[in-house]
């Protein structure tokens, strides 16, 4: 089974395949820099998408969401 996203985090994959940054998922979604912050942690995480300086999370993160 693929990853368990909340309507939230779906939300803010949408804003990431926009190439939105946490300033303007924020604004958008009329949530606070902490949260978005910590919303995109947990897409990551719930993604396995691990810090790696040799790519893009946000990029890599719609991908991932559509391929669980």
């Amino acid at each position: 089974m693929g990853a368990q996203l909340t309507i939230s985090h779906l939300r803010e994959v949408l804003e990431l395949a926009e190439g939105c940054s946490n300033t303007a998922i924020t604004q958008r979604l009329f949530g606070t820099d902490g949260t978005v912050a910590k919303h995109i942690s947990d897409i990551f995480a719930k993604l396995r998408l691990p810090p790696d300086s040799d790519s893009n999370r946000r990029v890599l993160a719609v991908p991932a969401h559509l391929n669980a």
